[in-house]
């Protein structure tokens, strides 16, 4: 069976569709081809499941432009398509196809349509399959999880990593700084290191190495969950409030070393 996702969106969006990639695979022995924007395709490689990526960008794209695309995967016998795009050009398009199965959130191309206001997870219902993250399989090269330890603060205790977000409104650094102080001191042989720049390969392999994950960063959050790591995440623990106010104790009690 050949499966077809169409995932315009950043690399949030990316991580939320990831497992069902996962559930596909695994649970219908199906192989995939993704077209996403082309700074998502390095994270669809992780996924053995998935065979092909198509780099498209799906913004302000014609009708030329779909029809070069479903051009790409008319060759491939498609059983099913995930469609998270949206649009009369590419309705019109998907309508054209072979494609037997096709879910979306709504246009006269589908066969099955989910609610607008349902989680991803709903896509795969028409499938008949149920989403399950915690068994997502990413597969990473050996040398980038090799480069990945070898950057590891020395010692043999447990690593935390921790994982601010890129954006302004983030955890004050001097509570970021006083919770590395705080590992270091109270779990013996303990050790923090932040998340580096990189590609995403590069980070998710940074992750990958770490016993846990200390992150306000909701795709570093994603990736760690991806692979297996337990995530404390700030925008949880904070629950509403701005998250420059939540307290390190939170922090802490979280982590079980308050």
């Amino acid at each position: 069976m050949r499966v077809l996702f169409l995932s315009p969106g950043d690399l949030e969006a990316q991580l939320e569709r990831l497992p069902l990639a996962a559930a596909i695979g695994r649970d219908l022995n199906a192989s995939i081809q993704v077209a996403c924007p082309l700074a998502a395709a390095p994270l669809w490689k992780l996924l053995p499941v998935v065979e092909k990526q198509l780099p498209f960008e799906f913004e302000g794209v014609t009708l030329a432009d779909w029809a070069n695309l479903l051009g790409c995967v008319r060759e491939p016998d498609f059983q099913a398509c995930l469609n998270f795009a949206s649009g009369s050009n590419l309705d019109l398009m998907l309508s054209l196809s072979h494609i037997p199965v096709r879910v979306a959130r709504g246009g006269f191309s589908c066969t099955a349509t989910v609610a607008a206001d349902a989680p991803a997870s709903a896509f795969l219902t028409p499938l008949g399959l149920q989403n399950d993250p915690d068994q997502v399989c990413i597969s990473l090269p050996q040398k980038a999880l090799e480069q990945a330890r070898s950057k590891q603060p020395a010692g043999e205790g447990p690593l935390l990593l921790l994982a601010p977000s890129p954006m302004a409104q983030d955890w004050a650094d001097e509570h970021w700084k006083a919770l590395e102080e705080a590992v270091c001191s109270r779990i013996s042989g303990g050790r923090c290191q932040r998340l580096q720049s990189g590609s995403i390969v590069q980070q998710t392999a940074q992750l990958a190495s770490a016993d846990g994950v200390v992150s306000s960063s909701a795709v570093a959050s994603g990736l760690a969950k991806c692979c297996g790591v337990s995530v404390v995440e700030l925008q949880q623990l904070a629950a509403g409030q701005a998250l420059a106010e939540l307290p390190l104790d939170s922090v802490l009690k979280a982590l079980g070393i308050a």
